[in-house]
């Protein structure tokens, strides 16, 4: 039924557009990529997958001086081809704020504010994925946000409200709650990036099941504060940026993670290379992964190529292994 809705949704959107195709197109635009990719340990696992399968409208600075909006579905194999709404976000811009309103990813971390199809690496770092607020309830998050930034870009900073429960499901009679703030520094150098920051959360959880923090049959009900440190530097050579993550819980349960990733670009080809660590209360196995990549970028990010290997060393030997095939490509 989502899927017939959703090519309801487009053929209309087709229909308006060659009606009024002037208009439209100066006011909403749209744009998708997909991400087909193949892994394999040589041994007992290959699979073949629709990583992403992404859509996207958003407005045009011509649909209004102050207001915008964003709506944003997915498909993946990793949830059956389902269809998936993101987002749903509507914008409210004044001098040197931005207020969001609806359902978006909260301002928190440094890679999960990067889109994915950006990212030099395959996946996002393992703590990255588990420690993000929503990172086993969806990612996205109910709020408002309100974001700030200087007239130079030098200081910005977001301060969010949200239901604290993810997009999974919806609670009519919820008791729990969620603040995200973050504040990233740019120092501006010649032909350069130079950034760092940090993020804070505090959430009153109600009977919540965090998958990739605490068992998956624990339901918990409690505090969860968790802060995270970043930096970043980007050139057109090289790019280097590392993140530190933690969350607390009730009961002195606690989970943290790290990676540092790095990237060098020669032409359309980069080669990457990261290492990252995750590790709970209940995680006994504490050995970090490695990754070695190569990408080539036959159309910058639009048309691209990635080749990964990833593992883990223990006593001298490589275990774990995945090596991965993936190609990315642009709709618009």
């Amino acid at each position: 039924m989502k899927r017939i809705l959703l090519i309801g949704f487009l053929s209309l959107h087709i229909a308006v557009s060659a009606q009024e195709k002037k208009e439209i197109t100066t006011k909403t635009k749209w744009n998708g990529y997909t991400q087909v990719r193949a892994t394999s340990n040589f041994d007992d696992y290959s699979s073949i997958m629709l990583r992403r399968l992404k859509f996207w409208l958003k407005s045009t600075p011509e649909f209004s001086n102050n207001w915008s909006y964003k709506v944003q579905v997915l498909f993946t194999s990793w949830m059956q081809e389902r269809f998936f709404l993101q987002d749903a976000k509507i914008s409210y811009k004044k001098g040197l704020f931005l207020f969001d309103m609806g359902q978006f990813v909260p301002q928190y971390s440094l890679q999960w504010t990067q889109p994915d199809y950006k990212i030099p690496a395959i996946e996002r770092a393992i703590a990255v994925n588990a420690l993000h607020p929503d990172g086993s309830l969806g990612i996205r998050d109910l709020g408002v946000q309100a974001n700030f930034h200087t007239e130079n870009n030098i200081l910005e900073a977001h301060l969010g409200v949200f239901n604290g429960y993810g997009i999974k499901e919806y609670r009519f009679n919820n008791k729990g709650y969620m603040l995200a703030h973050k504040l990233a520094v740019n120092i501006p150098l010649q032909n350069s990036k130079l950034q760092f920051g940090y993020s804070l959360m505090y959430r009153y959880a109600q009977n919540l099941q965090l998958k990739k923090v605490l068992p998956d049959s624990l339901f918990y009900t409690g505090s969860d504060i968790r802060y995270n440190f970043f930096a970043l530097f980007n050139s057109k050579y090289f790019d280097i940026q590392a993140e530190y993550l933690n969350a607390d819980f009730e009961n002195n349960l606690n989970a943290k993670g790290y990676y540092i990733l790095s990237a060098i670009n020669i032409k359309k080809s980069q080669i990457v290379l990261s290492i990252e660590n995750y590790k709970s209360t209940y995680e006994s196995v504490q050995v970090p992964y490695y990754r070695l990549a190569y990408n080539y970028l036959i159309n910058k990010n639009k048309l691209k190529l990635f080749f990964d290997n990833y593992f883990r060393i223990v006593d001298g030997g490589i275990e774990n292994y995945y090596a991965s095939v993936e190609l990315q490509m642009f709709f618009n």
